[in-house]
């Protein structure tokens, strides 16, 4: 049975700056030559993912959750971190496909592909690049706590049904992402609710923080080199 992680105005107060701030994020892209203060960016960003943690915490708190409700199993050993990097290696390559795919499909849709979009906030110079890095950990942390440890579960004690908690906390994970366009709300709803069967199968939210990760920095790093090599 699934139980509210924190009280429902509290979850309106975390939402409602994430949307707009991405609704903001999305006229902006819009308008937005490339190369525009990337290191700025990416340091406002970081914080802004751990104001995000933070308030997760504080809603959690209110209700008496432990932290560890939201985390998922405690799971110490060196055989367990070796079993999450593997399950994150695995998931990484198969989300990476459907990824693809998924984009093949939007492109024939004449829907923008979504890594226009994310080639002009990659990183450029190797400055850029240790604070993208700094970024996706931070990201991947943060992201999975809030979207598929916090809203999962809270929207999962809606009906009691789990399958609520993935539809909902999925599409507002793509809706988040407004300033990759709409061919990245798209792909990355799918995104997230891939990560959502992650940490349901798992149990744990760790696998999916690595992926989650490991995906953003290779990303921003491909988008550099192909920018660099004049592909893109």
């Amino acid at each position: 049975m699934y139980s509210p992680v924190a009280p429902w105005w509290h979850t309106a107060v975390l939402l409602a700056p994430i949307l707009f701030f991405s609704l903001m994020g999305g006229q902006r892209a819009a308008r937005q030559n490339a190369g525009e203060h990337h290191g700025l960016q990416y340091l406002l960003t970081m914080v802004w993912e751990w104001v995000l943690a933070a308030l997760v915490l504080w809603g959690i708190r209110l209700r008496g959750v432990p932290l560890r409700k939201l985390l998922g199993e405690r799971r110490a050993s060196a055989a367990e971190w070796k079993t999450d990097l593997l399950l994150a290696a695995a998931f990484w390559i198969t989300a990476s496909m459907v990824l693809a795919v998924l984009g093949l499909l939007l492109q024939f849709a004449h829907v923008a592909s979504p890594q226009k979009t994310l080639a002009l906030l990659a990183p450029r110079n190797g400055t850029e690049v240790t604070l993208w890095i700094l970024l996706s950990i931070s990201a991947g942390t943060c992201e999975e706590l809030v979207f598929r440890g916090y809203l999962l579960q809270q929207f999962a004690s809606l009906k009691d049904r789990l399958w609520v908690g993935v539809v909902v906390s999925s599409l507002l994970f793509g809706m988040a992402h407004g300033y990759e366009g709409v061919a990245g709300i798209l792909a990355i709803t799918a995104y997230g609710a891939m990560f959502c069967a992650l940490a349901i199968g798992r149990k744990s939210l760790r696998a999916g923080m690595m992926a989650h990760a490991w995906h953003d920095i290779v990303s921003g790093v491909a988008l550099m080199l192909l920018h660099h090599a004049h592909v893109m």
